[in-house]
């Protein structure tokens, strides 16, 4: 696998190591309202990620379906976690990208149903 291809969980029910600290994590209220604000946060990956200049997280993308949200850069002196507060117009897929300076990037995704 090359540096740019997207990675993601192989087998989201058991997780590697590398898996763990890198494929984001996406909280988001299954059911939210058609127009109106809501929270999304991301963080990247289940157990903490290294944050130290050879190696951190740089950034996370927030997409609805392919439309582009949204992007919040890091530094290696930053918590790589993020809250975007968002308005959605239809049911969709949340996908959320993160770039590892050594690993690469990882995707992650969720359904949200907006009524």
């Amino acid at each position: 696998m090359a540096f740019y291809d997207i990675k993601s969980a192989s087998n989201p029910q058991e997780k590697t190591t590398l898996e763990q600290k890198h494929v984001p994590l996406i909280s988001v209220p299954a059911k939210v309202k058609q127009g109106e604000f809501f929270e999304v946060t991301v963080k990247m990956g289940e157990i903490d990620h290294p944050v130290e200049p050879g190696h951190f997280i740089q950034y996370v993308d927030l997409y609805a379906n392919y439309y582009h949200l949204g992007r919040v850069g890091f530094t290696p002196e930053m918590k790589p976690e993020a809250t975007l507060r968002v308005k959605l117009e239809e049911s969709c897929t949340l996908r959320a990208y993160i770039l590892c300076n050594l690993h690469g990037q990882w995707e992650n995704a969720v359904d949200i149903i907006v009524e």
